[in-house]
């Protein structure tokens, strides 16, 4: 079974480049992303980009403080393996 890691990405509003990885712990999982973003078929394999209140729903799980106003963010699942 693969290891599959659950990572908000942060990335620039004006120039587009990603300036934030942050990997959420291992208790997160495929079902917290569903009730995060919704029942979506493909979670695994899509990024979902993060209104506010989502960004505040996994804000006490991040390792930093996110800035909505500069950075864009995205939930992505990676593989860990």
């Amino acid at each position: 079974m693969r290891e599959m890691i659950w990572v908000v990405l942060g990335f620039d509003r004006n120039s587009a480049s990603m300036v934030v990885e942050w990997e959420l712990p291992a208790s997160f999982t495929e079902d917290d992303a569903a009730q995060l973003i919704g029942p979506h078929p493909d979670l695994v394999g899509s990024s979902f980009p993060l209104s506010e209140s989502q960004l505040a729903a996994v804000t006490p799980l991040l390792e930093g403080k996110p800035d909505g106003d500069r950075i864009a963010y995205f939930l992505e699942v990676q593989d860990g393996s």
